[in-house]
């Protein structure tokens, strides 16, 4: 049974919201895991949040995202050293949380519009991503690197665009993250995208298509798990789904209506549909 997990930015409403009596919510739903969304993680009480973690016996795992001012692909050097910097943060908290990867948007800055000088833009990706690679192996964190559907992303949006950019950086310590929401848009097989990224799958959000949580849409789930069974993917399945359209949080996301009436018990829903379908691989 693989170890089920909940973003906790399901229940902020501002991304500065206190995630320490997130961790308990999540363990009451019926969670193992909590994922930590880490945007300032220098700002965070890491020791009070492991402290929490023990206490109420969850395992961690993280996830970030890049921005403009923070983007390891920009043509800008003290926007990529930025973006390294605020990597090595992330990396250093996801260890002291004991998390084994750190997912998320780890590669160019989330919601960048299609710069003219792609090639150019993804070279310094690559090359961010290889100085990254040796940060995340000295603190035995593995990168993982989101495939984002083309709304929210440009420069990988498929598995396979995916698969040569960790043959670019050629690192076993930097490998993908999927996620089933950008994968029903991009891929034409979902299942087949998985069984496609095989042994380099290192992180998996479980989120419908629209983004409410696992069950309340029209992801093929049976498909999904015999797809995880096949290739023996062995790590966590967190749910990220974003159903409130309250605060900073739903604007980021689109959420302009409210797509659950209460959250506590969406989150029960998603923890026992996740164990029964999904999670016996």
């Amino acid at each position: 049974m693989l170890p089920i997990g909940i973003h906790l930015s399901y229940w902020q409403v501002n991304w500065k919201d206190d995630l320490q009596p997130l961790i308990g919510r999540a363990r009451k739903a019926g969670f193992e895991v909590a994922e930590f969304p880490l945007l300032e993680p220098r700002r965070l009480n890491l020791q009070r949040l492991r402290r929490t973690l023990n206490q109420e016996g969850m395992l961690a795992s993280c996830g970030t995202g890049l921005d403009a001012q923070r983007d390891i692909s920009s043509p800008d050097l003290s926007i990529r050293q930025a973006g390294l910097s605020h990597l090595r943060a992330c990396l250093e908290a996801a260890a002291e949380l004991g998390s084994p990867v750190l997912g998320g948007v780890t590669y160019t800055a989330w919601g960048d519009l299609p710069p003219r000088d792609r090639q150019i833009r993804r070279a310094y990706a690559v090359e961010g991503l290889q100085t990254a690679a040796v940060i995340a192996e000295e603190y035995g964190v593995c990168l993982c690197l989101e495939v984002l559907n083309r709304f929210e992303g440009w420069l990988m949006n498929t598995v396979e665009q995916g698969l040569q950019l960790l043959a670019d950086v050629g690192s076993p310590f930097v490998r993908l993250h999927l996620d089933t929401f950008h994968l029903n848009i991009e891929e034409d097989d979902i299942a087949a995208a998985i069984r496609q990224a095989g042994d380099q799958l290192g992180h998996f959000h479980c989120v419908e298509n629209n983004r409410k949580i696992p069950g309340r849409g029209h992801i093929p789930w049976p498909q999904v798990r015999a797809a995880l069974k096949a290739i023996g993917y062995a790590g966590f399945l967190v749910t990220e789904a974003f159903v409130s359209p309250a605060g900073e949080v739903g604007t980021a996301l689109f959420i302009w209506r409210s797509l659950a009436e209460d959250l506590d018990e969406e989150a029960r829903t998603a923890a026992e549909f996740l164990r029964r379908e999904v999670a016996n691989v």
